[in-house]
């Protein structure tokens, strides 16, 4: 089982596909199966979102390993997410969501709200599951 990592924007994303030592981050809609998760967010799209690995498990990280030799091509997909996030709170209000597959419809356990600023991959990292978090616009 994996993680399932979900954005909702009012900005339509570019829908792209998975490639195996290219990809660092590629958005898909939502399939039939995981359509009911779409009732968490408010905003007009909701995608999922997948990392280097294929699935969205790509994107776990742990702090601890941010100076491991071994882990920087970990980093790369964690990364590139919180550009995304970056960029994208540059125009409007950002929705994130994350569970394991299958978890979509279970609730939501914590509700926040986080400036992306204050996010980094050595000092605090976002996800969790059942996490709804609502990354604001940043001026």
């Amino acid at each position: 089982m994996c993680f399932a990592v979900y954005i909702g924007t009012n900005e339509k994303q570019q829908i792209s596909e998975w490639k195996e030592n290219e990809t660092l981050i590629y958005f898909n809609e939502l399939t039939e199966d995981d359509q009911i998760v779409k009732k968490k967010f408010t905003k007009a799209n909701v995608y999922y979102v997948g990392a280097n690995t294929g699935c969205s498990c790509g994107f776990a990280w742990e702090i601890e390993n941010f100076s491991d030799p071994e882990e920087q091509e970990s980093k790369k997909s964690p990364q590139k997410l919180i550009d995304f996030i970056k960029e994208q709170t540059k125009k409007e209000d950002l929705e994130f969501y994350c569970c394991w597959e299958g978890d979509w419809d279970d609730k939501t356990e914590e509700n926040i709200e986080l400036n992306i600023h204050d996010v980094s991959l050595d000092k605090y990292y976002f996800m969790e599951e059942k996490r709804f978090i609502v990354f604001k616009q940043q001026e």
